[in-house]
């Protein structure tokens, strides 16, 4: 029994040392950027040795990987989708918005690091759209369908209005990354503006 307590803590010590260096890694590979990002850089901000970190990864790569098999393991998007999921077209939209902005307030750092490197990876790119976007244009589509099945929205193009909603959560986010200063700190009343926007317009009624 104590070997097995102490194989026990050695796994929970390495498993928290990995995400102590994961940590790190985000954080600098979202303020400095992958490329001028050193490993003694992440080693010194998860104070660990650079000898250490190689126990754990072999290279950058394998950190920004890490950081991105982290982000698919999310359960965001799924939880969405389930019963509780509002039936309501506008309310549907604002909760979506609300998933939207806990993800990005839990792992900001993740997801920057990650997005900075997709433009100039083709790789890693493709890993994103395949393995976050995808899934993500899928789940609302599904929920589309549901909705416009029930009578809520006039005849939609359903894969069209999913990539929209999508494209429209994606660019609020690069734009919170820009440091637009509208975005965080009014979300919740940005989420109902937009659903107001879509499901009511801007043309007024006659």
């Amino acid at each position: 029994m104590d070997e097995l307590q102490s194989a026990g803590r050695r796994e929970r010590r390495a498993a928290a040392r990995k995400s102590q260096i994961i940590d790190a890694a985000a954080r600098l590979f979202a303020e400095k950027g992958f490329h001028r990002t050193t490993t003694r850089d992440i080693a010194e901000a998860a104070d660990v040795s650079e000898g250490t970190l190689y126990n754990y990864f072999e290279s950058k790569d394998d950190l920004l990987l890490d950081i991105m098999d982290m982000l698919d393991d999310l359960p965001s998007n799924p939880e969405l989708f389930n019963e509780a999921v509002p039936e309501d077209a506008h309310e549907f939209l604002v909760a979506l918005m609300k998933g939207r902005r806990e993800m990005i307030d839990q792992y900001h750092p993740m997801l920057q690091s990650v997005l900075s490197e997709i433009l100039v990876n083709p790789e890693l790119r493709q890993r994103y759209y395949t393995e976050q976007v995808s899934p993500g244009v899928l789940l609302i589509s599904q929920h589309l369908q549901k909705l416009l099945d029930k009578g809520q929205f006039r005849t939609i193009h359903v894969p069209y209005t999913a990539r929209t909603l999508v494209a429209l959560l994606l660019g609020l986010y690069v734009l919170e990354v820009l440091g637009d200063p509208l975005i965080q700190p009014e979300w919740d009343e940005l989420s109902d503006f937009i659903a107001s926007l879509l499901f009511e317009g801007m043309i007024p009624v006659a």
